[in-house]
């Protein structure tokens, strides 16, 4: 099965990239047995844009993340932050390359035994960021997520939704350049979801930050500028939300591209 792609095949032009993927392939070896988990994948994603990754499970969308992220190395092909290849970084230069990407994962891999707004304060510590500074950004960044009650609790006396925008938190706290998410609102309920979309928007406008997220869910999908879907790790679709169409709401349109892709 594959998707209608809408306007071109070729990744939306952007001006200026932030964040490029070309043509990453990514193999996995289990003794003489290969898998391919991303057949010649590519997107641009410029600074203040919103790319949405859509696909079944098993798709490859969790992969394309990790090298995005610099968490792995492709098979093929290159992944690029303003126009520099990580593969010419050394190790320190990756390392400083990570610190530009904010990242949430599934799994929220918070310190235990560290409070809300001390797992939040952690990459600024690491950094070696003033103690001024690291109030100041833990107080703004943790009422934007909603925790402000919450600040000084650990991670076992929290809910699901509740840790899950504490890592969404920790994410946003250093700025990063780039914000890289997969199912961010995959435990919160239909409020807090659009309070956190509502946080990654924000993020998108003021900072001029570039974010993908990874999610099975149309809404939020429909909260980007751009939809790319992924089936067996390779596109089989793109729609930018952002321009053309019949001037309908964007969840509209990406429910009409999917029902008619899905024949």
């Amino acid at each position: 099965m594959h998707w209608r792609i809408e306007r071109s095949s070729a990744p939306a032009a952007v001006s200026v990239p932030l964040l490029e993927a070309l043509d990453l392939v990514k193999d996995y070896r289990t003794g003489s047995e290969v898998r391919r988990a991303l057949d010649g994948v590519s997107l641009s994603v410029g600074p203040g844009r919103f790319l949405s990754v859509m696909g079944p499970s098993g798709s490859g969308k969790s992969t394309l993340l990790h090298l995005l992220g610099g968490l792995d190395r492709p098979t093929g092909g290159e992944v690029m932050l303003r126009r520099r290849a990580l593969s010419a970084l050394s190790d320190r230069e990756l390392t400083e390359y990570r610190r530009q990407v904010g990242f949430v994962f599934q799994s929220f891999n918070l310190v235990p035994v560290l409070t809300v707004a001390e797992n939040v304060a952690l990459p600024l510590v690491i950094d070696g960021r003033r103690r001024a500074e690291v109030d100041r950004r833990v107080r703004d960044t943790v009422a934007a997520v909603g925790l402000e009650e919450q600040a000084d609790a650990l991670p076992s006396r929290l809910s699901g939704g509740e840790q899950q925008r504490t890592a969404i938190a920790r994410a946003l706290v250093t700025e990063p350049a780039v914000l890289l998410a997969d199912e961010p609102t995959g435990n919160l309920d239909s409020a807090t979801g659009e309070q956190l979309l509502s946080v990654l928007k924000a993020a998108q406008r003021d900072r001029e930050q570039a974010i993908v997220v990874v999610t099975h869910d149309p809404n939020v999908a429909a909260a980007g500028d751009e939809v790319l879907h992924l089936r067996d790790g390779a596109v089989t679709g793109r729609i930018d939300l952002g321009c053309g169409g019949d001037g309908s709401p964007p969840a509209q349109r990406l429910a009409a591209w999917l029902g008619d892709g899905a024949g």
